[in-house]
């Protein structure tokens, strides 16, 4: 019968088909707690379980999606609320992020049981990259709200900065406002394509956009040691 581990920090535990692995916020019944303290975190974040002969990692949060890697240098991938994904290399990085901390899950099957089934990758189901063309002017402005999103762990955070923070970390003549403006025109011509940001999470949904389809990349940080 087949076995995967997962480790968590320090820890590792042993993980058999006949019983889903729980993670979440707090420890509690057949839940391994990640942060009890980090409110950003889901009660019940994610699970891995064993399925149709396959192994899998499953979203259930209600609102927050995980940030899967594999470890093969690329933008993470993400899994909505309600996704599952069935794994595929034999060591899976799973990022939950908190309001605190991005916190790490580790997954390891076997070599034997991961999915070689075609579209076992995710995909984001949206606009491609030559839909949406960045000026110098938004790659400045989207670097400084979302630089974040373009480190590496443990420094990444999936965190957008408010617009008064980006236009302090640009620098004169750039404010809150005008940062905010150029955040929305970028959103008006994202809609033109079919595309829409909005709602309390837009900026989120955003930067998930530019990091997925490659818009933003970890050299664009360089901009930041451009700025006054």
């Amino acid at each position: 019968m087949s076995t995967a581990t997962v480790l968590i920090g320090g820890e590792e535990f042993e993980v058999t088909a006949e019983q889903p692995f729980v993670f979440g916020r707090a420890d509690g019944d057949e839940v391994v707690g990640l942060d009890a303290s980090d409110m950003g975190i889901s009660a019940i974040a994610g699970s891995v379980e064993w399925a149709w002969g396959l192994w899998w990692l499953i979203n259930h949060s209600r609102k927050r999606r995980l940030l899967l890697e594999d470890g093969s240098g690329g933008q993470p991938q993400r899994l909505e609320c309600g996704q599952r994904f069935a794994i595929n290399v034999r060591r899976l990085t799973v990022l939950v992020p908190g309001a605190i901390y991005t916190h790490r899950v580790e997954v390891v099957v076997p070599e034997s049981d991961l999915a070689r089934v075609e579209g076992s990758r995710l995909t984001s189901g949206t606009i491609t990259t030559g839909d949406l063309t960045l000026s110098e002017r938004d790659k400045d402005v989207l670097v400084a709200m979302f630089s974040g999103y373009l480190e590496s762990f443990p420094r990444r955070s999936t965190r957008p900065r408010t617009y008064q923070q980006a236009a302090e970390l640009l620098g004169p003549p750039w404010t809150g406002v005008t940062v905010r403006k150029q955040i929305e025109r970028l959103k008006e011509r994202a809609a033109r394509s079919g595309v829409y940001f909005d709602g309390p999470h837009a900026n989120y949904d955003l930067a998930d956009h530019l990091v997925a389809n490659g818009l933003l990349v970890p050299d664009d940080l360089s901009r930041l040691t451009k700025a006054p």
